[in-house]
């Protein structure tokens, strides 16, 4: 993949989009009822242009632990020093776009745990009763918290060539859309006026790769412990997964809210690794559940809205003797107003054939 950017917008355009025999036929068929839901509990802002600014505290954990209890000491304990990011975000009809870029400010200061390198964009498509997300992760430099199990050392090993990207398109369905919005405390384009719980479905494709640039995962005293792992450099996984959820958001004078929602996901992962100085391996398969949660809080109002959100997943999988595990977690603030739509942009999203559907 030589242009992983490149390949995420496509897919983005790819699942938001159809045929254009598809578009030709459905513009001589009568035009169906827009979705409306229940005013009594959820507005919209489908016309004004929704402007936020927030700043993110992300966190990343990649374990690689012996299955063998003996060897256990051996597991690397990836974590990224990372600092705290700043960003911008845009909501706009069903589009939303999430961009952030790193400060000087928060834990990646560090300096004895090294720099970790960051890019993410996030890209979703929404109606009351789905949201559609395309994300991209790239995160390259971390440090083995585990080191002082298996050096005699008060200090940890740098790994600045362990590298992490992440492509994917994950989906969101609201059974209960005309009057639990789950896009509210998400993307601030809608806003919920009364208490609500909503069941929820979720899918999505994945692929990530776990590489070293120039060295394998693990360091020599570990591989020497633990040698069934000792010459993989990387591990690359696509994975398939779905599950049902649920989600509530509690509304108080109808401004300030709490929202929860959680997901039991069933996962199939399907993996390769490379060896060093010899060929990738066969694909092989893994089966797992896991659990995927989020919280958030804070004030929404027809134009002013402020928010924290905390959210996270997790990934297993199982290979060569070793449980491969990835922890991704974000904490939001988020801070907005919504304004009156610039003539210009709403002539540019009517000449966008797909996005009036």
């Amino acid at each position: 993949m030589h242009n992983p950017i490149l390949f995420f917008i496509l897919i983005c355009l790819f699942y938001s989009s159809t045929p254009s025999k598809a578009q030709e036929e459905s513009e001589k068929k009568p035009k169906k009822p827009s979705l409306a839901a229940d005013t009594n509990y959820i507005t919209s802002y489908p016309d004004l242009l929704t402007i936020g600014l927030y700043t993110a505290s992300p966190i990343m954990q990649l374990t690689i632990k012996p299955l063998q209890k003996d060897m256990e000491k051996y597991r690397s304990d990836f974590r990224g020093n990372f600092s705290d990011q700043i960003g911008l975000t845009l909501a706009y009809k069903k589009i939303s776009l999430q961009f952030g870029i790193k400060t000087p400010f928060g834990p990646g200061k560090s300096d004895d745990k090294g720099k970790t390198k960051t890019l993410g964009i996030i890209i979703r498509v929404r109606k009351p009763n789905y949201i559609l997300e395309g994300q991209y992760r790239r995160y390259r430099g971390y440090y083995d918290n585990n080191t002082p199990n298996y050096v005699p050392t008060d200090t940890v090993a740098v790994r600045p060539d362990i590298q992490f990207n992440h492509l994917g398109v994950n989906g969101i369905y609201n059974f209960s859309w005309k009057k639990y919005s789950y896009n509210a405390p998400l993307t601030f384009n809608d806003r919920q006026l009364k208490s609500r719980i909503g069941l929820l479905a979720k899918a999505g494709i994945n692929y990530m790769t776990i590489s070293s640039n120039d060295s394998t995962l693990l360091s020599s005293v570990q591989a020497s412990g633990f040698s069934a792992f000792d010459d993989v450099r990387a591990i690359n996984a696509l994975l398939l997964k779905a599950g049902p959820g649920l989600g509530v958001n509690i509304v108080v004078f109808k401004r300030f809210y709490l929202a929860l929602s959680g997901f039991l996901m069933g996962n199939l992962v399907g993996y390769t690794y490379d060896v060093k100085d010899k060929d990738r391996s066969k694909w092989g398969l893994n089966a797992n559940v896991y659990y995927e949660s989020a919280i958030g809080f804070g004030y929404n109002s027809k134009r002013l809205f402020a928010g924290v959100n905390f959210n996270g997943d997790i990934n297993t999988m199982r290979i060569r003797g070793a449980s491969i595990r990835t922890n991704f977690a974000t904490i939001f603030i988020t801070a907005g107003y919504r304004f009156n739509t610039p003539k210009f942009l709403k002539t540019g999203y009517k000449k966008v054939g797909f996005l009036n559907k």
